[in-house]
């Protein structure tokens, strides 16, 4: 499952690396983004490929599967039939991000991909018109089965999109969703880069604890 992530680059390097028309959003470099967060996605077939915002979290947010969708569902359940066939777009991201605690200790782990230090999720996005008029668009992101190295840390990988399916993913007129299962396969450990840090424990002091300074 993937619940955090970052992308730390600019809308220049997106609108590059993914051959982007039009930015219709100001984007700043995050470290951290997590479920419910406005997040940049990428949609439309070429010469028409648009950077808009969305949040990132399916209607309804409190849903245990609204952040991300696994590839086998999406494929045959008939909740996503509309959204895969036509809706399909493209979340960039830098790293997956986790954070893992066995009760003794707390340690972050951030996967990137050797293809490029930039690279996108499969995602999928969904727009409702509130009475006012107002769009509001939420996106989530498509998961598979981690591969051989990498199940230790993730139950759920992103699915990724190569530079090579870009074009296909992106364009609405490929309508036939059986065409990608066979088209994405797991990361394995090979593709990755894997960072473990612990993370310190904070010591408090009797000055912080009774409000003084340390």
């Amino acid at each position: 499952m993937c619940q955090l992530f970052a992308l730390e680059a600019g809308a220049e390097e997106i609108r590059d690396q993914f051959r982007v028309n039009k930015v219709m959003m100001e984007i700043s470099p995050r470290k951290q983004i997590e479920p419910t967060d406005n997040v940049p996605i990428i949609v439309g077939k070429q010469q028409e490929r648009r950077l808009i915002e969305s949040r990132w979290g399916l209607f309804p947010f409190w849903a245990k599967d609204s952040i991300n969708a696994d590839l086998d569902g999406v494929l045959t359940k008939e909740i996503f039939d509309r959204i895969i066939k036509k809706q399909r777009c493209i979340i960039p991201c830098t790293s997956v991000c986790k954070v893992e605690d066995d009760g003794k200790q707390k340690q972050s782990v951030s996967l990137t991909y050797k293809g490029s230090r930039l690279f996108g999720m499969a995602g999928l996005y969904e727009e409702r018109v509130d009475p006012r008029g107002q769009v509001h668009r939420t996106c989530t992101i498509v998961t598979t089965a981690p591969g051989l190295g990498v199940e230790h840390h993730w139950k759920g990988l992103p699915v990724i999109i190569s530079e090579d399916e870009l074009e296909e993913w992106l364009d609405p007129g490929m309508r036939e969703k059986n065409m990608w299962q066979s088209r994405f396969t797991p990361l394995h450990a090979d593709h990755v880069s894997i960072k473990v840090e612990i993370e310190e424990p904070v010591k408090f002091t009797f000055q912080m604890l009774a409000g003084g300074r340390a």
